[in-house]
């Protein structure tokens, strides 16, 4: 939808925290503040039935966040806290993962908490053994918020920016030994407002020499000696990509979006906006064949399908793309329900998923496949091979934080990773774990998860975040 023209539809739930998470198999939120459901796509109900229970187990010591030992796993319908830093002033805001020895996530602190932009960003990796604190390029601050990590490989990291303030892009490789700052990308002025309309992945690699970046509803490619704006016939909203099978490989990449707008001069009858996808080819991007989507008549004002965004199951072989139909709701008495767009297939074609019955909105910031052919649709709602829905619980609360931390506690806190947690405090009414970004770890069935623990504490009404890695161990038949 044209976000020059605001459209007046309900959302189920608001975005998520900015930040990016974009390797084959992972998802990010949208931009925002932090929040445990993300960008929400409507269902077959238009309330939601509150967040999951805490089922989770006891929160792992400080080891592996992707330990492969049977008593490091999560139960199979709940998370589990893998990895928490030291600090309830900050989040974790984009993930990469190559393996289980390798994950990368990045955070920021200050003022998140309450929805003002965070005072410094920091990097934490996993290098197999021990969490490191991993320097950052001195350009990289939270003014150039939001900020993307993607990985084609080990020693193959990639960090982008796409900032909301209408200021160019900027992006930085990480070779094993140093950054290197990429040229300034051309603009790339699309029909959504700089900054927003993207909610899944907008930035994917795929190997040392191929980046794309989903910017303004374009996309921006490097191919390792410049960048360039491939044509691209509708509004991209998100983007998944996989390295070649060979160095000089045509590296394989599929964007979703959206066509057209309510906004457009269509005649008599309203404009109706509906999905589009397209794969990257050796001379750019081919158009795919999208399936359409219409509410019967008489079809409700401002209808509009699209897809939000596009996740690749490399241990499938498939893709998942998610989107909406929907529509500005409250301005007709007989009403249509707003409906869920579940999309697979091999790269080359399409087919539609009929989505079961979840009683909430779906948050598709955060979809992701789990290893088993099932598809985590949100980090609260996993959707099994065989079409079931399984709701997936909290993790376990971990120890709270001071009850009212003083602001010059709160300035002086920082992240880390080596440092010990925090002694057990005064009990708060409850945690929630706010989820921002997904990834399969390649090659095994544990989702990781990277956001906050937050803490709700009842007599000061504060709500601090504490960064947090959790994990998702899929089980086939559960």
């Amino acid at each position: 939808m044209n976000a020059a023209v605001p459209s007046r539809r309900t959302l189920l739930s608001a975005a998520a925290l900015a930040g990016a998470a974009a390797l084959t198999s992972c998802a990010r939120s949208g931009s925002g503040s932090p929040n445990s459901a993300g960008r929400a796509s409507t269902s077959a109900s238009r309330s939601g039935t509150g967040a999951p229970g805490s089922t989770g187990r006891d929160p792992l010591e400080d080891g592996p966040p992707a330990d492969t030992a049977a008593s490091a796993r999560s139960t199979p319908k709940a998370w589990r806290y893998t990895h928490l830093a030291n600090t309830w002033n900050g989040s974790y805001q984009a993930l990469a993962v190559t393996s289980p020895d390798d994950v990368w996530a990045l955070g920021a602190k200050g003022g998140l908490k309450d929805g003002k932009r965070p005072t410094a960003l920091f990097l934490d990796h996993w290098d197999g053994n021990r969490w490191n604190s991993h320097p950052l390029p001195d350009e990289v601050t939270p003014e150039g918020m939001p900020w993307a990590l993607a990985a084609g490989g080990p020693d193959d990291i990639w960090l982008a920016s796409r900032p909301a303030d209408a200021s160019v892009p900027s992006a930085y490789h990480w070779n094993g030994e140093k950054w290197r700052a990429l040229p300034t990308p051309p603009v790339a002025k699309g029909q959504l407002s700089w900054g927003g309309g993207v909610d899944g992945p907008w930035l994917a690699a795929a190997g040392p020499r191929h980046l794309w970046l989903c910017v303004d509803g374009k996309t921006l490619h490097w191919n390792g000696e410049s960048w360039h704006l491939p044509e691209l016939p509708f509004n991209a909203r998100s983007i998944t990509a996989f390295r070649p099978a060979t160095p000089d490989g045509t590296p394989q990449a599929w964007v979703v979006g959206n066509e057209g707008s309510v906004a457009d001069n269509c005649g008599a009858d309203p404009c109706y906006p509906q999905p589009a996808s397209a794969r990257w080819t050796s001379s750019g991007w081919q158009r795919l064949d999208t399936p359409t989507y219409r509410f019967p008549d008489p079809v409700p004002p401002e209808a509009s399908a699209q897809l939000d965004t596009v996740v690749h199951d490399a241990e499938r072989a498939r893709l998942w793309t998610l989107g909406t139909n929907d529509f500005a709701q409250g301005e007709v008495d007989d009403e249509p329900v707003p409906q869920t767009i579940v999309l697979t297939g091999a790269g080359g074609s399409w087919t539609k998923r009929q989505l079961p019955y979840t009683g909430r909105g779906v948050g598709t910031s955060t979809t992701v496949p789990d290893g088993t052919g099932s598809l985590l649709l949100d980090s609260q709602t996993r959707l099994t091979g065989d079409g079931r829905i399984v709701r997936l619980g909290f993790p376990a609360d971990v120890p709270g934080p001071p009850e009212q931390p003083s602001s010059s506690a709160a300035k002086s806190a920082a992240p880390s990773s080596t440092s010990p947690s925090p002694s057990p405090s005064k009990k708060n009414s409850g945690q929630s774990m706010d989820c921002v970004a997904t990834c399969l770890v390649p090659g095994t069935r544990t989702v990781l998860a990277a956001g906050a623990v937050r803490a709700f504490l009842p007599d000061s009404g504060e709500q601090p975040l504490r960064p947090m890695l959790a994990r998702y161990d899929a089980v086939e038949d559960a």
